[in-house]
């Protein structure tokens, strides 16, 4: 069947380097900030990279509750936030809406990360009674999509794009696509990372991922 109907966007949220709400990421856009700096979440004295582009201040904005922050990586965290700041700014009344009509999806390229190596060490260095029963559903991709439908009590489309550094954009994608389609009226999408750890910074150093990705700034840049 043909795509029929109009999809459009009624609101964003955002946790980023250079804001953790919409209006101030897109203020320090404009302004031209950089979110990069010097890594001081670990010890970088013998990484060949020794910059990132964090998140900062994210407590001032994550409420949270205390089990939910212990139990889940903090890439699930930062996507539970930024999902609550989209529907807020959306104006939409969930609770008014078909619960099944509404979907989420919300891609990852790598997921906990942070946690999948924090648990390997502990394994290593204290066994296997030491391992938590939350680190795999606090760690898995889809955890996103799914604590957000949990918490609005959505039952429409539920899914994870995994597609490296598109997972994101190929998450808007689908959901377009499903609203456009009638699958359902709306979705909750978008994506989330947090990979700025020892092993995640000295992947993407030996990928060359961090060259890249500073020689297409400074293009943008000059171009501009």
């Amino acid at each position: 069947m043909a795509a029929s109907r109009r999809v459009v966007v009624t609101g964003m949220g955002i946790i980023s380097p250079l804001g953790n709400e919409l209006e101030t990421t897109w203020q320090n856009i404009l302004a031209g900030k950089s979110g990069a700096k010097t890594v001081t979440a670990f010890d970088v004295t013998e990484y060949p990279t020794k910059f990132a582009a964090p998140v900062e201040n994210f407590d001032d904005v994550n409420h949270l509750d205390v089990k939910t922050k212990r139990r889940v990586d903090e890439f699930v965290q930062y996507g539970l936030v930024a999902s609550k700041h989209a529907i807020e700014n959306s104006g939409l009344e969930l609770n008014s809406i078909d619960s099944s009509r509404i979907g989420v999806s919300i891609g990852s390229g790598i997921g906990g990360l942070d946690t999948i190596e924090k648990n390997a060490l502990t394994l290593d260095k204290r066994g296997p009674r030491k391992i938590s029963p939350f680190f795999v559903p606090g760690a898995i991709v889809n955890m996103v999509s799914g604590l957000v439908s949990i918490e609005y009590g959505l039952h429409g489309p539920n899914l994870s794009i995994v597609t490296a550094c598109s997972s994101g954009n190929h998450s808007i994608g689908f959901s377009a696509r499903s609203i456009s389609h009638g699958d359902c009226d709306v979705m909750i999408t978008g994506g989330s990372e947090m990979a700025i750890t020892p092993l995640g910074s000295v992947s993407y150093t030996h990928l060359r991922a961090h060259e890249t990705s500073l020689h297409l700034v400074c293009r943008l840049l000059l171009e501009k």
